[in-house]
């Protein structure tokens, strides 16, 4: 059932230069509680968004050509850094602090320049980057997917030594892997027994899991074939070499049920839920879909799937395959999906080719599915003492039908 959907508030903001898909994110980059959006574009340009600006509030310049930006714990101390990475292979961190300024302060006005707290040179022609627990041990990885089908893992290291007490800290790469195919995406799910498990979008809607080797059996100078390729049987088989993309973690609320979804898109409009391995359900739509994420538009702590294509049609999904769409006015080169603001409001970010960049903040849907006047209506506490004064205590759907319309419109002739 496809029906429109409404936003409380749009937030214009100009930044120029072309996007990478995976170069726009909503985090807490300052450990603030409240989310900003950070996004960086092919000259080199980094600027970070705060609450309702439309100005940069933070912003560096000269990076290089940046691919992909992500926030997370990367140092392992229990606060968020943001990390933009390049073509060249920069890797740069930074450590952001939160101000003690109004948001509408001539400071934030400003926008003040960001230096990077550190910067390591990677390999070349990251594409893709993950900052999550991905092999279970308790502590953060950066997880990097290459443009040559590589997929590496670092790890934040910080060694001293014992007899000049220098202190030296570099990301240190601790698993690699060749995979067959070009990346789309990488994702981590969790399994019933709370384990999380890397997933790597491959071409044609198919998705590798990456298993983890320990200690001596890890061998950096040779690529892993540590992994599992997943082919999933679909009724709606995609291009075998359409683009995918992969988002797990997606929440069920229900301790019954422990363990996440995870979702896929492809480039040629097919869209699946999965569960281990299995589909619950696949959507067939005519756009060309290029960005997945998830998000609880609902706020009944589902989280809804939602994806976007290139001409700015929106799909917002539930778990039960109900749909609802809309239709961005603009071609979209970048769209991601989170919270946003002092409040972590659920929001949609579209940046387009003409230098704009459209927060649209505060999404709120009462529910997912189609309803109908009379499902609403049977909810109420006092319908039926009302029905019942006028004499239909039992009344049939055609007569509930009829009696709304009349009192919403007036009488109308149906003869």
């Amino acid at each position: 059932m496809w029906r429109n959907v409404s936003f409380v508030e749009r937030i214009e903001l100009d930044f120029s230069g072309n996007i990478f898909n995976h170069a726009i994110v909503l985090g807490d980059v300052d450990n603030d509680q409240g989310h900003e959006l950070a996004v960086g574009n092919t000259d080199g340009d980094l600027a970070i968004f705060k609450g309702s600006s439309k100005s940069p509030w933070k912003r560096c310049s000269s990076l290089g050509m940046i691919t992909c930006i992500g926030v997370g714990d990367v140092f392992n101390k229990g606060k968020n850094v943001l990390v933009a990475l390049t073509a060249e292979g920069w890797c740069n961190i930074f450590d952001i602090k939160a101000d003690s300024s109004s948001e509408t302060s001539k400071d934030l006005e400003a926008g003040d320049h960001l230096a990077p707290t550190f910067n390591q040179h990677l390999p070349a022609n990251g594409k893709v980057l993950l900052i999550e627990d991905v092999d279970g041990d308790g502590k953060v990885e950066l997880t990097v997917a290459y443009s040559d089908r590589v997929v590496r893992c670092f790890r934040w290291s910080t060694v001293q030594d014992p007899e000049t007490e220098e202190v030296t800290n570099n990301l240190i790469q601790i698993q690699k892997w060749q995979l067959a195919g070009q990346i789309g995406s990488l994702t981590v799910n969790f399994t019933e027994e709370g384990h999380p498990e890397l997933l790597v979008a491959q071409p044609g809607g198919e998705y590798v899991t990456m298993t983890f080797k320990q200690g001596s059996e890890l061998d950096l100078s040779s690529d892993s074939e540590g992994y599992n390729e997943e082919v999933l049987k679909s009724d709606q088989r995609a291009n075998q070499s359409a683009s995918t993309e992969i988002i797990g973690g997606i929440s069920r609320q229900t301790s019954k049920q422990p363990g996440t979804y995870y979702a896929i898109c492809t480039l040629d409009g097919n869209l699946l839920l999965v569960e281990k391995k299995q589909i619950l359900w696949s959507l067939q739509v005519d756009h060309q879909l290029f960005s997945l994420k998830k998000l609880d538009v609902t706020g009944n702590g589902k989280e809804e799937v939602v994806c976007c294509s290139w001409d700015g049609q929106t799909y917002i999904v539930n778990h039960n395959r109900a749909v609802v769409r809309y239709q961005f006015q603009e071609s979209v080169a970048a769209f991601t999906a989170g919270l946003y603001g002092v409040d972590n409001n659920p929001s949609f970010v579209y940046a387009t080719y003409n230098n704009k960049i459209y927060i649209y903040n505060s999404i709120q849907l009462p529910q997912v599915e189609s309803t109908n006047l009379i499902e609403v209506m049977e909810k109420r506490e006092n319908t039926q003492e009302l029905l019942d004064k006028i004499g239909l205590q039992d009344a049939h759907p055609t007569q509930l039908r009829d009696l709304y319309h009349w009192l919403l419109y007036g009488w109308r002739d149906y003869t």
